[in-house]
């Protein structure tokens, strides 16, 4: 009798921690699921309407830390760029003339969405423009007001808004001039990331300057350095981190031409400190020089002694702006404190048959 007994308790309590822990691993799946999904429109406005089936959403996926992009297709996510595919043709709306709908877009979690509207009839085109969730199901157009093209000072590109979305708009970059342009920051972008191609891009090939735009203006300077610092809300110390991180990775190899002038460039703490200490040591060295000369002069004999202050790196670490990955433990600490109860359960009934 106290045998079953004992057997139903047990029956129970595994029956109890199995759902517990099955509660726990739902909660995890939960969290890992993908953002909305849905398409949105763009009005053609004084565009060719001639062109209507052949308006192209260009439009692409970049997550925090910049180390990998997809591009939208009709097909879904894609790995490789496909500016101009026909695959990212949006479809003119029945009965609606000059109104163009984009293909399904998927939010991915973790990432930045921007979309680019091009007709490759013309060559005309928007400037980027941020996406959010909230751009399904509503209408963009082009507004009387042109940006900077990111990639060619030479041209300018049209100001993408939307009729409902305030946060949809103009992303905040910085152009191959090293202009700040756009005032919407993507929502998950590493500002310290940014600077920092930014800075690895500008800087000529030798490593000795500033590269120059096909206009002739430099494509940095401390000026330009300090406002992209500020536009994107991070430090000095943040930016060399995230240049450092680039040492030895794909696409990166003039790194090690470049890095010294990098470096001067954005006046970490740690190369603040280098350069106090070699002021320092070279006064030490002047004075013990001095002294040498006034004791060889005195006739006495004075030993050198030089003191170097050393210099001490302190550069923060830079933040990915990326997710972390944990698993939920509240399965597992609940089925840890049902089986401590279940101890004790067995233990009293094995005691009270004792007795």
């Amino acid at each position: 009798m106290n045998k079953k007994f004992i057997s139903v308790i047990m029956a129970a309590i595994l029956t109890v921690s199995v759902a517990a822990v099955s509660a726990g691993a739902a909660e995890v799946e939960t969290e890992k699921s993908g953002g909305a999904t849905g398409t949105f429109k763009f009005d053609m406005g004084n565009w060719d309407h001639d062109h209507k089936d052949q308006i192209s959403f260009y439009i692409w996926a970049k997550n925090a830390d910049g180390t990998d992009t997809k591009y939208g297709s009709t097909n879904g996510w894609v790995d490789s760029n496909n500016w101009g595919s026909k695959k990212t043709y949006g479809t003119a709306v029945e009965g609606e003339d000059g109104i163009v709908e984009s293909y399904e877009i998927e939010f991915l979690d973790g990432y930045d969405t921007f979309c680019i509207v091009y007709d490759p009839a013309s060559g005309i085109q928007t400037y980027n423009s941020i996406l959010t969730e909230n751009a399904i199901g509503d209408t963009c157009r082009c507004l009387d007001e042109m940006i900077e093209n990111p990639e060619d000072s030479d041209k300018q590109a049209i100001v993408l808004g939307f009729d409902n979305a305030g946060d949809c708009g103009p992303q905040l970059v910085i152009t191959s001039t090293g202009n700040i342009v756009g005032n919407v920051k993507a929502a998950n972008e590493n500002g310290a990331v940014t600077v920092a191609e930014y800075v690895y891009k500008s800087i000529n090939d030798e490593g000795t300057g500033s590269g120059m735009d096909k206009n002739g203006a430099e494509k940095i300077t401390a000026d330009k350095l300090a406002n992209a610092v500020n536009a994107f809300g991070t430090s000095a110390d943040d930016v060399w981190a995230q240049y450092e991180s680039f040492k030895g990775r794909e696409g990166y190899e003039l790194y090690d031409a470049k890095e010294a002038f990098a470096k001067k460039l954005i006046n970490p703490t740690s190369a603040q400190n280098e350069s106090s200490s070699e002021a320092g040591t070279s006064s030490t060295n002047s004075t013990t020089s001095t002294t040498s000369t006034t004791s060889k002069s005195s006739t006495s004999t004075t030993s050198k002694s030089t003191t170097t202050g050393g210099a001490t790196a302190s550069t923060a670490a830079a933040t990915d702006g990326g997710a972390t990955e944990t698993g939920d433990a509240r399965g597992v600490a609940a089925f840890a404190t049902v089986l401590v109860g279940a101890a004790a359960a067995v233990f009293a009934t094995r005691k009270k048959i004792e007795d």
